[in-house]
């Protein structure tokens, strides 16, 4: 069986079971991913990363349109599909450039707001109406970036702010991907990322280009390759359930982020890190089990 027949096809496991592995499966990838990222950046500029994430990203999926033809990537909403891609690019080259300016677990612990960032959209934009229990999250969330950050204390660097900004336009484009799956396959939503997103992130690479070694090409292939497997993961987790069930099992990039900085960087999270990297998922899972919640006495309640 082949990496996206076993995606697909579904398991005897119950939903939320493996919607939860899937999420554990994505996290371990794209922490991989973002190590290599932080390696490569010590020579090659993010920008110029981004770009072959992206090309070797879509060349992934190369195989499936071979042997499925074009029928994959037939769409209604290819404009959706854009303006994710454009969110995505935006988040990818803030997040890159922060990767290769402070520690590996520092940018993770900071990137987990951003279900914080759904929650604060769905209140601002979309006039959702929010209880106490989800103000209080959302400021013990804050609270947590705050301690991670300790403004006052150190200085707030370039790359800290491109951490706490990343996830911003992440988070948005999570919300479409969602919406995405109630008429695209995951493999259409994560094949369209990456072939939008190539000619998108080329742009602003061709400013700063320098043509990488043979070495350097090959950990980039390996970076798009987990990366596309990462993405692909979380994608189908979201179709199976809902985003706030599977949205704090995120946290686990953070312990793959620790190892990773520590074996491979020598760098080691101190115990603030630790401490506003809890609060944030603390605050996502009040988020999450007051949502369903939510859902559940609107069941209970039935229609008026």
């Amino acid at each position: 069986m082949n990496l996206f027949a076993a995606i697909r096809r579904p398991a005897t496991a119950s939903p939320a079971a493996r919607a939860v592995a899937l999420m554990v499966t994505a996290a371990a990838f794209l922490a991989v991913m973002h190590g290599l990222v932080r390696y490569l950046s010590s020579d090659l500029h993010p920008f110029e990363i981004a770009f072959f994430r992206n090309l070797f990203g879509f060349l992934f999926f190369v195989p499936w349109l071979v042997r499925h033809g074009l029928a994959m990537l037939a769409t209604r909403r290819i404009g959706t599909h854009t303006v994710r891609a454009l969110l995505n690019s935006a988040s990818m080259l803030g997040w890159f450039m922060a990767l290769s300016l402070i520690p590996l677990a520092d940018a993770t612990a900071l990137s987990l707001t951003g279900p914080l960032y759904v929650m604060a959209g769905a209140v601002l934009f979309l006039g959702e109406a929010v209880g106490r229990w989800r103000w209080f999250a959302l400021l013990f969330g804050a609270a947590g970036a705050l301690v991670i950050i300790r403004p006052g204390f150190q200085a707030v660097e370039l790359g800290v702010i491109l951490a706490v900004g990343a996830p911003c336009f992440a988070a948005t484009a999570k919300l479409m991907a969602k919406r995405l799956t109630l008429t695209e396959s995951p493999v259409t939503i994560t094949a369209y990322l990456a072939l939008l997103m190539t000619p998108i992130t080329l742009i602003p690479a061709l400013f700063v280009w320098r043509m990488p070694g043979w070495e350097e090409l090959g950990v980039l292939f390996l970076a798009g390759m987990f990366g596309s497997i990462g993405h692909l993961s979380f994608v189908r987790a979201y179709a199976i359930v809902d985003i706030s069930l599977v949205e704090p099992v995120v946290f686990t990039r953070m312990l793959w982020a620790a190892l990773i900085g520590y074996l491979a960087f020598a760098e080691s999270p101190d115990v603030w890190i630790w401490a506003g990297a809890a609060m944030i998922v603390g605050a996502t899972t009040i988020i999450a089990h007051g949502e369903r919640r939510s859902r559940q006495g609107a069941r209970q309640d039935g229609p008026g």
